[in-house]
């Protein structure tokens, strides 16, 4: 290229460089009476760039709530309608969630969908895109390792009683099959335990959205919404039916022991010809798996027998399942067997699952085995079962560890599990420690101190009134 070409073309970029600096600039010097006059504009591009940047402002700005609002609301547009809902969302101004809440009825597709994420933004806005987009894929065996989706709002958040219903109605009865799948899924985020019976309409009625509903009965937590479930141990869809046992394992429903006991291989069903092939792929063996899963999470005594008939098995899965079901269970009597079997043991899987049982049944030692694994690729499988110690003081001496991930991760369980002793443990530490190491404590204090308020409290440092207008905090 001629060396005039070249100096031009970098003038051109230079030029387009700039122009993408100076935009945004001037966008944000715009005057908040500017940005409310274009959101009257003639022209809807004019409109929608103004309501978005009215949102990327995040000030509480009452004019700047009410103008919104009535563009959601009211605007020819659907597209405005939809950035202003959207910029409603950034703000976080709870005044406008009557208004919000309308959104839910417009008659356009995307401005229903945008309503369902701003009404959870109002609450968190952090890994909440999962509510409006596709699944990324689905794990055969475990199908609740194949997102992203663990935004949950902290159990002390209390949630507008409206907004969940409004919610509920929507995952029931919304023409548009995304849309409902939206609000499924933002019912779990915010913890909806009211529209569970909405819910169980959703589940029985539609076979779209069964799996979301499944998923959300988890992040609700009742207990009792595995009722709702054990139904559909039987249904012909794979995913369906696998994802009913696992929730009702992880909800420990017991009313699900006799019916797992049934599909895993006890009644009518356990040993037909085609499941007599030995065939780890095919949908029975996948079934009969997932319900030796779900009785393990459950650990209820009537499974005994087949958690140690299953000590043994050639899968390395069944094994690892039976020893988490005997953890639960409790019963000593088998710390001598997985203590001979966790020394010839050769999956590392399996091998972690006999150590945490052993830990359960008494052998507290075995904390050392379990602790370093939150730095390994076995962390998500050791963060679950340190969970579920009953013994909290077993984890303080590893909220010291050198190891910096080992040290953050056991912090934040303590934050999720600890109680008041926990606070007194866990203050030398954020007085004491590096910046980071303190900022984790502090976080893990003021979390257990909300769960036992059940509340925030208003005296804390960080939620003193401002004499400001308050903007919204960054994502």
């Amino acid at each position: 290229m001629p060396s005039n070409q070249k100096t031009h073309l970098r003038f051109f970029i230079a030029a387009v460089l700039l122009g993408a600096l100076i935009v945004p600039a001037m966008a944000e010097t715009q005057s908040l009476e500017t940005l409310l006059a274009y959101l009257k504009s003639p022209n809807s591009d004019t409109r929608r760039d103004a309501a978005k940047k009215l949102g990327e402002r995040r000030v509480r700005d009452p004019l700047a709530v009410d103008a919104l609002a009535v563009a959601a609301r009211r605007d020819e547009d659907k597209d405005v309608r939809a950035e202003a809902m959207k910029s409603l969302g950034m703000i976080k101004d709870m005044t406008a969630m009557p208004d919000m809440l309308d959104g839910l009825k417009d008659a356009q597709k995307n401005v229903r969908s945008e309503t369902v994420h701003s009404l959870v933004a109002l609450y968190t806005e952090h890994d909440i895109d999962f509510i409006i987009n596709h699944r990324k894929g689905f794990n055969r065996l475990n199908p609740f390792m194949d997102t992203d989706d663990h935004e949950i709002v902290e159990p002390y958040i209390a949630v507008e009683p409206s907004l969940i219903s409004a919610l509920g109605e929507t995952a029931r009865a919304d023409l548009d099959r995304e849309v409902r799948i939206s609000a499924i899924r933002a019912l779990g985020v915010l913890r909806g335990r009211a529209a569970i019976p909405q819910l169980a309409d959703a589940l029985n009625a539609d076979q779209d959205v069964r799996v979301d509903v499944i998923r959300t009965f988890i992040k609700i937590g009742d207990v009792e919404s595995g009722r709702y479930l054990v139904p559909f141990f039987r249904d012909t869809d794979e995913k369906v039916r696998n994802q009913a046992m696992f929730a009702t394992g992880f909800l420990k429903y017991k009313g699900a022991v006799q019916p797992l006991l049934s599909v895993y291989g006890r009644g009518p069903e356990s040993r037909s010809t085609v499941q007599s092939v030995k065939n780890v792929f095919s949908p029975i063996t996948q079934r009969d798996k997932a319900a030796l899963v779900a009785l393990a999470m459950i650990g209820d005594d009537r499974a005994e027998q087949v958690f140690v008939e299953n000590l043994t098995d050639k899968d390395a899965s069944r094994r690892q399942s039976a020893a988490e079901g005997l953890a639960r269970i409790g019963d000593q009597k088998y710390s001598d067997q997985i203590s001979r079997l966790v020394l010839t043991e050769k999956n590392n899987d399996v091998k972690l699952a006999q150590q945490w049982a052993l830990y359960k049944l008494g052998q507290r030692d075995q904390m050392r085995n379990i602790v370093p694994k939150l730095y390994s690729g076995q962390d998500d499988q050791a963060y679950a079962y340190l969970m579920e110690i009953e013994q909290v003081s077993d984890l303080y001496p590893y909220a010291r560890s050198s190891n910096l991930e080992v040290r953050r991760k056991v912090i934040e369980i303590l934050g999720k599990i600890g109680d008041k002793a926990t606070i007194a443990e866990l203050q030398p530490v954020a007085t004491s420690s590096s910046a980071e190491t303190a900022d984790m404590a502090t976080v893990a204090i003021k979390r257990i101190e909300w769960r036992i308020a059940g509340k925030p409290r208003a005296s804390d440092e960080v939620l003193r009134k401002q004499t400001r207008p308050r903007r919204a905090a960054n994502p």
